[in-house]
């Protein structure tokens, strides 16, 4: 093999190996691979089109890291030039729907909704992916619902999606599907036919094909609706024997996190506030220790409720201010708008009226972008009745 073969093949490898460490939540370590091992080789080679997806995968760390602005300016200036030289339109429509995965995390669904139907669906149409064309309904079904309307993406998953993936035989994508098919049910309160879903019709195709994650996740899913519905012990059981075991070992840190806020959220509904603490704690630091922000924002936020429900409002109040900062740096529309109805009121409350005014007029407004007009209008009553119009 060629000089250039072996280096080629060794920064494909080191690219296999940064696929393992994000799955496995080391984003740190495989950021610094595709920066330093893969992406000058494709560099020196002259090789476009692996540095564009390279450039891709450094994008994807930096999303889920919360770096939703460096991801943005590397899908649209590193990535999207390459593909519109090279002619290149399937990856061109690939990129325009990883942007609009960033701008629905930032609450423009607007614009992330126009991508999808306007960039991302004739280019599969007219290839006659129908693939590529059920999962970017799915897409547009997630914004929709996102938007609460729930009936036109429940139309959408039933009508547009599943008969694809049943007429391809992919088991795995109709088990998908059928989750959020379940999420939707749910939503309605419909938790009786979410809950047969994921048992009868999700579980047993991950048992069967082996995939012991989302036999983990669909477990956590099914503890989900338990909790809704009270049956506290059996969530609890879920929680601590089915699904954190698994992400243990897979070496899973952040979906061990997550799992354990889930399991601190069914502690507090049993009771037990400082046991419900002590796990908040230790998530807060496995997202501290794996630089993930949202993560941060998250625990910083029930551990805030924790101090609230204790009449702790000394410790609360730095708690949500931080969790405030975090998603206003990260432009997460849900969080500036749900947080920022607590920072709005605590501001009034201490004489200042202007950033009041100014927080919770944010909030009004991404809570209109999300589609839940009733908790606008409920912000923009707030401002009413503190008397900061």
């Amino acid at each position: 093999m060629s000089g250039s073969g072996d280096v080629r093949s060794r920064a494909v490898t080191m690219g296999k190996i940064a696929d393992i460490l994000s799955a496995r939540g080391d984003l740190d370590e495989a950021l610094r691979i595709r920066r330093e091992e893969e992406l000058p080789v494709y560099e020196r080679l002259g090789d476009v089109r692996s540095r564009a997806v390279t450039m891709g995968q450094i994008a994807d760390i930096l999303s889920a890291r919360g770096d939703l602005d460096g991801a943005l300016r590397i899908r649209r200036e590193e990535e999207l030039p390459v593909y519109e030289r090279l002619g290149d339109v399937r990856e061109r429509a690939v990129t325009m729907g990883k942007i609009a995965d960033i701008l629905s995390a930032r609450g423009d669904l607007d614009e992330a909704l126009r991508i999808r139907r306007e960039e991302q669906l004739p280019v599969y149409e007219r290839l006659g992916d129908v693939r590529s064309r059920a999962v970017t309904m799915g897409k547009i079904a997630d914004i929709l619902s996102a938007r609460g309307d729930l009936d036109e993406a429940l139309r959408i998953r039933r009508e547009e999606e599943l008969p694809v993936y049943e007429r391809l035989g992919d088991v795995r994508e109709r088990a998908v599907t059928m989750g959020k098919i379940a999420d939707i049910l749910s939503a309605r309160g419909d938790l009786d036919e979410a809950l047969r879903i994921r048992r009868e019709e999700q579980l047993p195709v991950f048992e069967r094909l082996g995939d012991v994650r989302e036999r983990a996740v669909t477990m956590g899913q099914i503890a989900d609706i338990l909790s809704a519905r009270g049956d506290l012990d059996e969530a609890l059981r879920i929680r601590r024997e089915e699904e954190l075991p698994v992400y243990e070992r897979l070496g899973a840190v952040r979906s061990r996190a997550v799992t354990m806020g889930k399991i601190a959220h069914v502690l507090v509904q049993k009771g037990d506030v400082g046991g419900a603490r002590a796990l908040q704690m230790k998530s807060l630091e496995v997202n501290q220790a794996l630089g993930d922000l949202d993560g941060i924002a998250a625990t910083l936020w029930a551990l805030a409720q924790l101090d609230l429900a204790e009449e702790k409002a000394g410790d609360a109040i730095p708690r949500i201010f931080e969790a405030y900062g975090i998603v206003t740096k990260l432009g997460r529309a849900e969080g500036i708008a749900v947080i920022g109805i607590l920072v709005g009121q605590i501001l009034a409350a201490n004489d200042q009226p202007d950033e009041a005014r100014q927080v919770l007029q944010q909030s009004a407004g991404m809570f209109g972008k999300l589609g839940q007009q009733g908790a606008a209008e409920q912000a923009r009553e707030l401002i009413r009745k503190l008397n900061l119009e």
